[in-house]
C-alpha cells in the first residue's frame, strides 16, 4: 500500500564537516528516532542550532559539535527536512551509514509528545517505511538501541509505548487505521485501536484459565487489579493490537490477555 508523503518544510543545511559532510549512503535499513534533549523547545530552534551553531563550527563548552539529523519534528506537527536522505547525517553514531535519523521535540518533564506531533511522527514513519520497504515493528530503532544513550528519553523509559508507536506506524502503513484513528499513547489518552468491522455483533470471551485483569492495555506498566476466574463469560468491546500478545477490553472497562491459551472468543 502506498503512503502519501506528509507535508514538510525543506530547509537543507549547507555542506559542512560538522553536520552535513555530503557523504552518500548506499542503503537504508533502519529509521532511528531521537529527542532534542530539552523539553518544549520549538523545532525551528533545533533547526537553527544545526544550521548555524553546528554548521558554522562554533564551539560549545570549548568543543566543536558534530550533530544533525535528516528530519526534525515539531510540537505543532511540523516536519523539517534538513539533510537529504541520500546523505549521512551525524545522528546515530555507528548506524549513520544505514539509517535515517528523526529528531523529535518533546513536552513535559517526562519528554512525551503532543497529539499533533505524534500523528506527524506516525505519518512520517509510515511514509519512510513504505518508501524503503521496511517493517516499523522490526526496522525502527531508538538511539538507545545503538549506543545505550537515554534517547529518546520517553521511549526508553516507556518501552511498551515505544512498541505501541511502532505498531501505530505499521497499522497506518497497511491501511488498518486512518489519521483520525491515531491516539497519542504518550500522554495518558489511551492507545490507537483498529476500528471494529463487526460492530453489529456482540463478541464474548470465555475464560479458559484464571487470568489477571489490568487497568490499561499494557502488561508492563499497567497494574494488576484483579482476576477473572475460569469459566466466566464477558463482553468484549475492543481488541487491542499490540506487538507481542494482544489484549481485550471488556465492557466493564478492564483489560485481559487475548492469548488463546487463556481465553476463547465467540459471537452472539
Amino acid at each position: 500500500m502506498m503512503v502519501q508523503k506528509p507535508e514538510m518544510i525543506e530547509k537543507f543545511m549547507k555542506i559542512n564537516k560538522y553536520g552535513r559532510p555530503g557523504t552518500k549512503r548506499s542503503k537504508t535499513t533502519k529509521i532511528a528516532w531521537h529527542f532534542t534533549g530539552q523539553h518544549d523547545v520549538p523545532a525551528k530552534n533545533t533547526v537553527s542550532y544545526f544550521s548555524n551553531v553546528v554548521a558554522n563550527g562554533y564551539k560549545v563548552n570549548g568543543k566543536y559539535i558534530y550533530a544533525s539529523s535528516h528530519y526534525v519534528m515539531g510540537l505543532e506537527g511540523e516536519i523539517y527536512y534538513i539533510v537529504p536522505e541520500t546523505e549521512i547525517a551525524y545522528t546515530t553514531n555507528s548506524a549513520n551509514a544505514y539509517s535515517i535519523g528523526v529528531e523529535c521535540a518533546t513536552t513535559g518533564v517526562d519528554d512525551h509528545y503532543t497529539d499533533e506531533e505524534y500523528k506527524s511522527m506516525v505519518k512520517l514513519g509510515a511514509y519512510l517505511a513504505c518508501k524503503y520497504k521496511l517493517d516499523p515493528r522490526k526496522d525502527f530503532i531508538r538511539h538507545y538501541d545503538v549506543t545505550r544513550k537515554i534517547c529518546p528519553r520517553y521511549f526508553v523509559n516507556h518501552k511498551s509505548h515505544w512498541e505501541q508507536f511502532k505498531l501505530d506506524c505499521y497499522n497506518y502503513l497497511n491501511g488498518l487505521v486512518k489519521e483520525k484513528d491515531i491516539v497519542n499513547c504518550t500522554n495518558g489518552k489511551g492507545i490507537t485501536v483498529i476500528p471494529d468491522a463487526t460492530q453489529n455483533k456482540t463478541q464474548l470471551v470465555r475464560i479458559l484459565q484464571d487470568v489477571n485483569i489490568r487497568s490499561a492495555a499494557d502488561f508492563t506498566d499497567a497494574s494488576v487489579i484483579g482476576v477473572v476466574k475460569k469459566g466466566g463469560v464477558y463482553t468484549v468491546v475492543e481488541k487491542i493490537e499490540r506487538t507481542g500478545t494482544d489484549m481485550y477490553k471488556l465492557k466493564s472497562g478492564v483489560y485481559i490477555t487475548a492469548s488463546k491459551k487463556y481465553v476463547e472468543v465467540f459471537e452472539k
